[in-house]
């Protein structure tokens, strides 16, 4: 024990002496001892620097500094709005033309695309679309889609926020067909266990067509 106490005093020493530069010239020093010792002191001053470096970079940026990260500025360019009154001379000058388009007629064919039947239907005229479900409605009876979310032409194309008025655009079709889909065979079975179980799902469908898809004289 007091044999490896000399030692590590020793060793301080030493490691004092060449801090300071003073070590004599015939004196061995261990080289791990050494560096562990000097690794040891430069470990000690980064981490008590650590946190100076820290406050003075906190003094030195300003007041409502923000450091540049992709959150900050993103990498696209940033949009620039049009002023209020220049967006409203837009706004006008478009549904200008869209009336006139309509006025016209001059549009061509109108599509559609209509909620219907917990599902989204892209539709035009003289279109058919298969419904899995049963509609209270008979056979040749005409109904109208009244869940417009878009409706379209060549030149221009009406959204909805979500859907569109519906004294803007009206969508008609005809119940043509009541039937159910093809028989679905689902089996069960459990080898060695005489166990079999057979049940055969047929779901009802119905078939639409779509008459007419019009649109309002004007939009304001």
């Amino acid at each position: 024990m007091g044999e490896r106490c000399r030692e590590a005093g020793r060793m301080q020493k030493l490691t004092e002496l060449l801090a300071v530069g003073r070590l004599p010239g015939k004196c061995r020093v261990p080289s791990h001892g050494v560096s562990r010792g000097l690794r040891s002191r430069t470990e000690q001053a980064s981490l008590w620097s650590a946190p100076r470096r820290f406050r003075s970079q906190i003094a030195s940026s300003p007041q409502g500094y923000v450091p540049k990260t992709s959150l900050s500025s993103p990498p696209w360019p940033e949009t620039v709005l049009p002023e209020p009154a220049e967006e409203t001379r837009h706004h006008a000058e478009v549904v200008g033309k869209v009336n006139e388009l309509i006025a016209t007629g001059q549009y061509g064919r109108l599509f559609a695309v209509v909620h219907f039947a917990s599902h989204q239907w892209k539709v035009t005229s003289e279109d058919l679309i298969l419904i899995e479900n049963e509609l209270d409605v008979a056979c040749g009876e005409r109904i109208r889609l009244e869940k417009v979310l878009l409706v379209g032409a060549d030149n221009f194309t009406l959204l909805g926020k979500p859907l569109l008025g519906k004294d803007l655009v009206r969508v008609e079709a005809t119940v043509i067909e009541k039937t159910e889909s093809w028989p679905k065979i689902n089996m069960k079975f459990k080898k060695r266990k005489n166990y079999r179980k057979k049940k055969i799902i047929v779901s009802p469908q119905t078939v639409l067509r779509i008459n007419t898809i019009e649109i309002a004289p004007s939009l304001c």
